[in-house]
């Protein structure tokens, strides 16, 4: 039989609970009885490591160090080292601040990992990553949206839920503006659906820009802390999930 190290297979919560019970014992942990599905299909777990697998190769390549990654995620060195530089995994898909590596994550079922590395590393927004994982949330995209149904919430005007230097909110949006004038590939637009309303989360400048260059649709990743507004917004808005890159 062969023995593991519960700090390289088991979640850092999970981990933390069986050691209340039996921590420093070793600990036999039999199989399901019918195990019809692969290893990891029933319990999440295959899911799961998939997920952490893909933050940690991606916050390695950001310049965060394997010491530093180990602490935060409770693993060895040695078995972060073997996921950051795992050739199989470290290839499989390459994050780009854009539409297009956003929907090559979401058809890896990795939709989630390409916005909180969006948010923390390009954005340098940790408080809205962090916010994100208080909840469970159901996320969709990108989606091509018709701009006219999203409302932006932050800005220089007064009636804006999140004031911004007006100086600076201007020179955000004329840097969009000009990136959309050379066709440059951007990133989607993070929208919030509650109770049937949008309200834009992040790339308020960039939302400005397009309107100001009249462009009516354009690539969103919605999201929804209810699964009754993710039911409704996908019976309201089905046709546009059928949204494909050119």
């Amino acid at each position: 039989m062969n023995y593991l190290n519960a700090l390289d297979v088991l979640p850092a919560e999970l981990l933390k609970e069986i050691q209340k019970y039996a921590g420093g014992t070793l600990l036999y942990v039999p199989k399901e009885e019918a195990e019809a599905k692969t290893w990891g299909e029933v319990s999440g777990q295959k899911k799961y490591f998939k997920r952490r697998n893909r933050m940690l190769i991606n916050k390695f390549k950001y310049g965060i160090t394997v010491q530093q990654l180990a602490k935060e995620y409770c693993l060895s060195a040695d078995t972060v080292k073997k996921i950051v530089y795992s050739r199989k995994d470290s290839s499989e898909l390459v994050f780009c601040p854009d539409i297009n590596s956003a929907k090559e994550y979401n058809d890896n079922q990795l939709l989630e990992e390409w916005i909180h590395t969006y948010l923390l590393f390009e954005r340098k927004n940790k408080v809205f990553s962090d916010g994100l994982y208080k909840e469970t949330r159901y996320y969709a995209g990108p989606l091509a949206m018709p701009l006219s149904l999203l409302v932006r919430n932050s800005g220089p005007e007064e009636d804006m839920k999140w004031q911004v230097n007006g100086e600076v909110f201007e020179c955000r949006v004329e840097s969009w503006r000009e990136k959309i004038r050379n066709n440059t590939i951007l990133p989607p637009i993070i929208v919030g659906y509650t109770d049937g309303e949008f309200e834009i989360n992040c790339n308020s400048p960039l939302f400005e820009a397009l309107l100001r260059e009249n462009v009516t649709y354009f690539p969103v990743i919605m999201w929804c802390t209810s699964e009754h507004d993710y039911t409704d917004f996908m019976n309201k808005y089905s046709p546009y999930t059928e949204f494909v890159l050119k």
